[in-house]
């Protein structure tokens, strides 16, 4: 393509962007010799350069969780700018958060390139099991009926998760971008699961890539979690004490534990999965048809089947939580720490930590010099 252009993939929520972001990262040495730069910032996805628009916090409000400071964006929005290559890729499903004056921002910033944005959505219907279990990782307590009634009951409010909303009114959300940046700057692909390489295809011609070039990894990262492993999650978030932070939580829970057993534990064949009662489908598909037409009323380029959005169907049934977990999943969680983690916790504790160690190893030596002498 002769156009410079920054693209944006901003979303959304559980509609295979991680699976994207992981081609997107491991495939980023081969996406510079077809023009495409995905800025290399030390991880997969650009979440904190989204976080940095939003200034939302990322984290328990008053327990650890901070704003990102703008300087995340500025620093991209100089490499931007600074860029000679044909396409500039960002990637983060948090940039679907973005208000209208985030989104005039990146277009006033942005300097001689034509910004566009690319969504990737699946049915409401779809994502509400996988939504609730993120937030889950995130230290909810409710149980998934209770989840439900909460995003339901009154589509755009939820007390538990307000955020909820701000993702996945998907026509409101395009209809943002697409007032900033024009109808024909914004491309939503519907994904459909029943052909796996059907996300990977369309990206591959939005990018104006070899068809099969961009293509899943094979990492087994951020699977669903199992009834047992939904028990476990909820029994531990009514545990975790209240006067422990975010940090801790995400070092010990959603980083340790939680993602050992998602990424790296098989579960077993009889392992059961999170069902979603019929009443909470049906509303769905309703509040899908909603979302449809708003999306078809933005004028932007849909690819895929639109018509998918309000007639989705998943596992049905009322949730029963198991009161008992197997010792060999609760082993492979126990293990589940990652050291280099630990740079997450405060300065403050950090330093009165090792302190105490090194005031133990002291007291340990002084001993044995004690017994030498006598």
């Amino acid at each position: 393509m002769s156009e410079r252009r920054l693209v944006i993939h901003a979303g959304f929520h559980k509609s295979g962007t991680t699976a994207l972001q992981e081609a997107f990262d491991a495939q980023r040495s081969q996406l510079k010799k077809y023009g495409v730069l995905y800025p290399n910032i030390g991880r997969k996805a650009h979440h904190r350069v989204a976080w940095a628009l939003t200034q939302r916090p990322w984290g328990w409000n008053k327990k650890g969780g901070e704003v990102t400071p703008r300087k995340h964006w500025e620093d991209l929005a100089k490499l931007v700018n600074k860029s000679d290559a044909e396409t500039v890729l960002i990637s983060s499903e948090f940039f679907s958060e973005l208000n209208g004056d985030a989104i005039r921002t990146i277009f006033s910033e942005i300097k001689n390139r034509q910004v566009q944005v690319v969504f990737t959505v699946r049915p409401l219907v779809k994502l509400l099991s996988s939504s609730y279990q993120q937030y889950l990782k995130y230290g909810i307590t409710a149980d998934y009926t209770s989840w439900l009634h909460s995003v339901l009951d009154a589509p755009g409010e939820s007390k538990i998760n307000p955020t909820f909303w701000q993702r996945h009114f998907h026509g409101k959300v395009v209809g943002r971008w697409a007032d900033v940046l024009g109808a024909n700057n914004v491309t939503v692909i519907v994904v459909d699961e029943s052909k796996p390489e059907f996300l990977f295809d369309s990206l591959n011609e939005y990018l104006s890539l070899p068809k099969g070039f961009l293509k899943a990894q094979e990492t087994g990262s951020n699977r669903s979690l199992t009834m047992e492993e939904i028990s476990l999650l909820i029994e531990l978030n009514k545990r975790f004490p209240e006067e422990r932070e975010w940090d801790e939580y995400v070092v010990f829970i959603r980083d340790g534990y939680i993602r050992r057993l998602t990424d790296l534990v098989k579960p077993s064949k009889d392992s059961g999965k999170l069902p979603t009662p019929k009443w909470a489908i049906e509303k769905g598909n309703e509040i899908g048809a909603r979302n449809k037409n708003e999306l078809i009323a933005t004028g932007v380029k849909i690819i895929g089947d639109i018509e998918s959005l309000d007639t989705a169907q998943v596992l049905e049934g009322e949730p029963t939580y198991p009161s008992e977990i197997s010792i060999a999943v609760v082993a492979e969680a126990m293990i589940g720490f990652n050291k280099n983690l630990v740079k997450k916790f405060p300065l403050e504790w950090v330093q009165s930590n090792v302190f105490k160690r090194y005031k133990r190893k002291a007291i340990i030596e002084l001993r044995k010099l004690r017994r030498k002498t006598s």
